[in-house]
């Protein structure tokens, strides 16, 4: 799995957002990728709104994410993938949604505010990879899937990406961030 993230502007519009994630995705695929010319990538949204990427008239699994100031682009060409970035440092109230779903996908967990993030970005990205509704997914504990989930701390956003169990080997996971001067770092 390649993932690609930007800083955003934090006033952007959802219409801005939206454009800025699905040019990130372009960018990160040209970037392994160089000689596809351009017309030979599309990102379209199937009907559930998921991004569906074609590179070379050939479907690429790929993912996006964002939130307010930052924007994360992935994908894959050998598994299901689904990433989830959300600001640790949020003023909202998580108590509630946490004590709601203590039987679900919090079941096991030490109910600790960083416990809950690392939960509700794994439940979130499952669910964008597996097509299961959000609410499906949040009743459920969540004990197989996080053997395939990947953290990553982009402060004051967490990131997580998961693959599908048959996806690459952990470490396959690669990282970049590309800097206001469209860069890849």
């Amino acid at each position: 799995m390649v993932i690609g993230y930007r800083l955003y502007n934090e006033a952007a519009s959802k219409k801005q957002v939206s454009a800025a994630a699905k040019d990130l995705l372009l960018r990160l695929v040209k970037k392994y990728w160089p000689a596809t010319e351009p017309q030979r990538i599309s990102i379209e949204n199937s009907d559930s709104g998921a991004p569906l990427l074609n590179v070379d008239g050939c479907p690429v699994y790929c993912s996006l994410s964002h939130k307010s100031g930052c924007i994360a682009a992935a994908y894959s060409t050998t598994s299901t993938i689904g990433i989830d970035l959300e600001n640790v440092h949020t003023r909202k109230d998580y108590h509630r949604i946490r004590d709601y779903y203590k039987d679900g996908f919090l079941a096991g967990s030490t109910l600790t505010k960083s416990d809950f993030f690392h939960h509700w970005t794994l439940a979130e990205a499952f669910a964008k990879a597996s097509g299961v509704p959000l609410l499906s997914v949040l009743e459920r504990p969540l004990h197989r899937q996080k053997h395939s989930a990947k953290y990553f701390q982009i402060e004051p956003f967490l990131l997580c990406a998961y693959q599908s169990d048959s996806s690459e080997r952990e470490d396959a996971v690669l990282l970049y961030q590309l800097d206001n001067d469209n860069q890849w770092q």
